[in-house]
């Protein structure tokens, strides 16, 4: 068994998988820290109540509100990418370890075939010695 464990960690790209690490615990720590800032409050979320007496003043509020917005939608379509990418790379290091573990796998059934065949080997092998020896 820990056979099948040298052969996997020699066969997975760890060159490929460290050089990404940092990118992407870096990645992942900037997604996390994101994801963990808390939505606006309730109060920065309410609408304002017009304090003027004209419509000017609810006009400038209503500007005031959309710029916000528009700001807080770029950042979450900024968030949203980077989960992407995020994502895309894990997506793509879980292929290259799918690959590496099928490879494992193959080798692992050719094995138990020339395995089979040497015990058989061995086998006849014995019964040819005992047949002379008598």
């Amino acid at each position: 068994m820990s056979a099948a464990w040298l052969t996997a960690l020699k066969i997975i790209p760890w060159a490929d998988v460290i050089e990404a690490a940092p990118g992407l615990a870096k990645s992942a720590k900037g997604f996390f820290k994101r994801t963990q800032e808390g939505e606006p409050s309730a109060a920065e979320a309410a609408p304002m109540p017009a304090t003027g007496s004209g419509d000017g003043d609810s006009l400038a509020q209503a500007l005031q509100r959309v710029i916000a917005m528009e700001s807080r939608l770029a950042q979450i379509a900024e968030r949203q990418q980077a989960a992407a990418a995020l994502i895309d790379s894990l997506a793509s290091q879980n292929a290259r370890l799918v690959e590496a573990v099928d490879a494992l796998d193959k080798r692992c059934r050719s094995l138990k075939v020339a395995l089979c065949v040497v015990a058989v080997a061995a086998v006849g092998a014995l019964i040819w010695v005992a047949g002379i020896a008598r």
